[in-house]
C-alpha cells in the first residue's frame, strides 16, 4: 500500500544532514563584476551564517581581463600569498562571449597560463572559473560585428561555452552564476538582477551570485540560509532555491564531483534489502559506511542490510589534496517501497509560482508509470498528466494548491501558492 506525507511550504526544505563546519580559503581575481556589492563579503556571510568560515582576499580592478591579471604584479603576489583553497578566475564581461575563434586565440591562453601560476603555487588549489552572465539586452557595442550576441540569450550561451571551455581545458570548476541568472530572469523575469546600466549587477544578482559560490566552495546547500543582505526575504529564499537548483542538477557539467571531491550520492533499491549506491564522485577514493558495521571502497556497489529500518550512511570522498564526506538518512525497505524521508530531497520552486512550477530531486518518479496532479483548495482536481519536471500553472487561478507526485510505490505531496 502507497503512502503519503506531506511537505509544508513554511518549514525549510529537507536537507540531509550536513558535514561538519568548514573553512575555506579563497582569492577572487576579476574586476566590478566581482566587486560591485562585495561578492567575497556576501559570501563570507552566508558562510558565517552556517556556522562556516570564508578567508579570502580579492584583486578586481575595473574592466580587468586574464591577460591584464596575468601580466599585474598585484594579482601575482597575491596568488603565490598562501596555499589556497580555490582560487576564483572572473573574465572581462564581453570577452568570453565573442566567437570560439577570438576566444581561443585570444582570452582562453592567458585562462591557461593564470591556471599555471595557481597550480605552481599550490598543485592543491582548486581553480574556479566564474562564469557571468549575458547582458539584460545583449552587447549592443559588439552586436554589428559579431550577431550572436546582439540577445540576452545569445550572449548567454557563448559565456556558457567559453567558461566550460577554460574550466573543462584547465582541469577545473565552473561557478555557474550566469546559469542561475538565466533560470531566475525564465522563473520570475520581473526580478531586477541588472543595475541601470543592463550589466553590472543589483544586489539581488551579487546575493543570487554569492549563493551560487557558497554551494561550489563549501559543497553545502544555500537552502534556508539566514543571510539575507538587504533582500527581501521572499526574494532571497527564490535566489537561494534557483542557486541550489542550477548547481545540484548538474554537478558534472560544473565538474564538481570530477576535478574536485564532492560527497554526495543516491541510492536505489535493487531486491529485497539489497540496495545499490552510487557516489558523486566516481574518479576519487571513496569510503562506504552503510549503518549497519558494513563498509565499502568501491565508487558504485550493493549491500545487503540485515533488516528493515532507518540507517545513517557515511560517505567519504578524498584525493592526495582534500576530503569531502556527507551523512544520509536512509530507509531501508525490503519491498521497496519506501513510506519515510527518502524522496524528501524532492523540492519544488518557486514558491510562490507564477508561471512555471518546477520539480527538482524527483529521479525515481521518471518513468512511464509517474503521473502529477493538482487540486484546488476545496479538493477539486484540476490537473492530471504524466510526471514532468515543470509545470506550466500560468493560467491558475491566485490562490493555495496540492500538488501530488506518484507511481506505483510511492507518492508525494506538496502545497504551493500561484501568485502573480
Amino acid at each position: 500500500m502507497k503512502k503519503a506525507f506531506w511537505i509544508a511550504i513554511f518549514l525549510p526544505f529537507f536537507m540531509a544532514a550536513q558535514p561538519v563546519r568548514k573553512k575555506v580559503s579563497a582569492l577572487f581575481i576579476g574586476n566590478s563584476y566581482t566587486y560591485v556589492n562585495n561578492l567575497p563579503l556576501l559570501v563570507s556571510n552566508l558562510a558565517l551564517a552556517n556556522g562556516d568560515t570564508l578567508v579570502y582576499d580579492d584583486n578586481t580592478p575595473g574592466g580587468y581581463t586574464f591577460g591584464n591579471h596575468f601580466t599585474n604584479s598585484v594579482t601575482n603576489t597575491k596568488i603565490n600569498a598562501k596555499a589556497w583553497d580555490y582560487v576564483i578566475l572572473q573574465a572581462q564581461s564581453q570577452e568570453p562571449s565573442f566567437s570560439p575563434s577570438q576566444v581561443y586565440s585570444q582570452t582562453l591562453p592567458y585562462a591557461i597560463k593564470l591556471d599555471s601560476i595557481i597550480k605552481h603555487n599550490n598543485s592543491c588549489t582548486n581553480t574556479v572559473f566564474y562564469e557571468t552572465w549575458g547582458r539584460k539586452n545583449g552587447d549592443a557595442s559588439n552586436c554589428a560585428v559579431y550577431p550572436p550576441v546582439c540577445t540576452y540569450l545569445g550572449m548567454q550561451n557563448r559565456l556558457r561555452q567559453s567558461y566550460k571551455k577554460f574550466a573543462d581545458t584547465c582541469s577545473a570548476v565552473m561557478s555557474p552564476v550566469g546559469e542561475a541568472f538565466k533560470r531566475s530572469i525564465a522563473l520570475n523575469p520581473s526580478l531586477e538582477l541588472y543595475q541601470g546600466d543592463e550589466s553590472h549587477p543589483s544586489l539581488e544578482g551579487s546575493y543570487l551570485a554569492a549563493c551560487v559560490f557558497y554551494e561550489v566552495l563549501f559543497q553545502k546547500s544555500v537552502l534556508s540560509n539566514t543571510f539575507i543582505a538587504s533582500v527581501n526575504s521572499a526574494t532571497a529564499t527564490f535566489l537561494q532555491q534557483v542557486a541550489h537548483a542550477v548547481v545540484t542538477d548538474s554537478l558534472a557539467v560544473w565538474n564538481l564531483g570530477i576535478h574536485q571531491p564532492w560527497a554526495d550520492f543516491s541510492y536505489n533499491w535493487v531486491a529485497g534489502l539489497n540496495y545499490n549506491f552510487v557516489t558523486n564522485s566516481l574518479f576519487f577514493t571513496n569510503v562506504w559506511r552503510f549503518g549497519d558495521g558494513g563498509t565499502s571502497l568501491v565508487p558504485t556497489t550493493n549491500h545487503f542490510y540485515p533488516a528493515n529500518g532507518t540507517y545513517t550512511v557515511t560517505h567519504i570522498v578524498s584525493n592526495n589534496c582534500k576530503t569531502d564526506s556527507i551523512l544520509k538518512e536512509v530507509v531501508i525497505n525490503s519491498t521497496g517501497i519506501q513510506t519515510n524521508n527518502v524522496n524528501a530531497a524532492v523540492s519544488i520552486y518557486p514558491n510562490p509560482a507564477r508561471t512555471n512550477l518546477f520539480i527538482t530531486g524527483a529521479d525515481n518518479f521518471e518513468n512511464s508509470n509517474s503521473r502529477v496532479e493538482i487540486k484546488n483548495n476545496i479538493g477539486q482536481t484540476i490537473y492530471e498528466a504524466p510526471f514532468s519536471k515543470l509545470i506550466n500553472i500560468k493560467n491558475l487561478i491566485n490562490g493555495v494548491y496540492n500538488l501530488k507526485i506518484y507511481n506505483d510505490i510511492s507518492t508525494l505531496k506538496f502545497q504551493f501558492i500561484k501568485s502573480d
